[in-house]
């Protein structure tokens, strides 16, 4: 196995993962339910499937977009935009997680191979599908010039699709309040916050992902082998600053982070992959806001 590295970027933070074993079983659709053997569970492999409605439910991301944030090292504060989509199979779509996030509804029509898309602040979008495949996908946009949007995804999907981490119930605590909030509220969005990234972390290894990035996603959190710590003030990002009521209230939930990373917490020193070492570290940290 490679060595694993630790960087403080809070841009863009790439890390390398362990695999881990599975057992599978097929569904009828022709996906495949794998089952972690160290208890994550309950990712659907959908390579072998032939719906394009199966197809549609998962997380795809604009080529161009993935492969520049990619190739990025995050220095300065470039801001990069990373358009996207997560589709859920209660027709429910969350546009842009990891930028100016959207949630909405939407509709397959298999028999012209469209996506209609409404918002929930009432706008539309319509799409057609011109190819589509486990890992790649070719869109155009109804109205506009008709110009290809490539799109990939990693052909994986929670079976439970509420355990997706940009599942549309598990980011409302980015939602900017409309009016300054209460200790106990910020307190309650920042459990939200922690809860997410236990989501996302979870999800990552179910994913046998080889590597994991924050890039777009609030935080204030820095992340290393063995602990995690807090940001300082000055480098507090736009995405963190925006989900709050303004940006004394920000600093207040930054505050919150660090009295709370303070405390001490169950570590399993034996655990030499950094993400599941974690994984169970912010759990208990969510915990503790309740």
């Amino acid at each position: 196995m490679n060595e694993l590295k630790k960087t403080f970027l809070f841009l863009v933070l790439t890390i390398l993962l362990f695999g881990c074993g599975a057992n599978t079983s097929k569904k009828e659709d022709g996906s495949v339910v794998k089952t972690d053997s160290t208890g994550y569970v309950g990712i659907t492999d959908l390579s072998s499937t032939k719906s394009i409605y199966t197809l549609l439910c998962q997380d795809w991301s604009y080529k161009d977009d993935a492969d520049e944030v990619d190739s990025s090292d995050g220095a300065g504060d470039l801001d990069i935009p990373y358009r996207s989509f997560s589709f859920f199979s209660d027709s429910t779509v969350v546009k842009n997680p990891r930028g100016e996030i959207q949630f909405g509804k939407w509709i397959f029509n298999n028999a012209d191979k469209t996506i209609s898309i409404k918002y929930k602040d009432g706008k539309t979008e319509k799409y057609k599908i011109r190819a589509i495949g486990v890992n790649d996908m070719t869109l155009t946009k109804n109205g506009e010039d008709k110009e290809k949007i490539l799109l990939i995804a990693d052909g994986k999907q929670e079976q439970n699709y509420t355990d997706n981490p940009f599942y549309i119930s598990n980011n409302y605590w980015r939602i900017k309040p409309k009016q300054p909030e209460s200790d106990a509220a910020i307190k309650e969005r920042l459990r939200q916050c922690i809860r997410f990234y236990v989501l996302y972390f979870k999800d990552n290894i179910k994913r046998d992902a080889t590597s994991i990035s924050f890039y777009g996603l609030p935080s204030c959190f820095a992340w290393y082998t063995g602990g995690i710590s807090i940001v300082n003030e000055e480098k507090l990002k736009a995405a963190w600053m925006n989900i709050f009521y303004n940006q004394q209230q920000a600093l207040n939930a930054r505050e919150i982070m660090e009295s709370l990373i303070s405390k001490q917490y169950n570590w399993d020193t034996t655990q030499t992959n950094w993400v599941r070492q974690t994984t169970p570290v912010l759990q208990q940290m969510c915990d503790s806001l309740k």
